[in-house]
């Protein structure tokens, strides 16, 4: 369980309203803790990760003799 800070943040009114209708006035709180772990905390490089690619998208460059 981790320790709740109180703090004010301030959101736009549709983004607001959005929050509010998919997750309800009171789990508002929970859900923007939710939204900031995934950012924040769960990236493997605060640079971002690069797109996993597939091994038939890349191609032989080994000079022909």
């Amino acid at each position: 369980m981790f320790m709740a800070k109180k703090t004010t943040i301030l959101l736009r009114e549709d983004v607001y309203q959005f929050l509010k209708q998919r997750v309800g006035a009171k789990n508002i709180s929970n859900e923007i803790n939710k939204i900031l772990v995934d950012y924040f905390v769960k990236k493997e490089s605060m640079f971002g990760v690069m797109r996993k690619i597939d091994v038939k998208d890349l191609r032989d460059h080994r000079e022909r003799l």
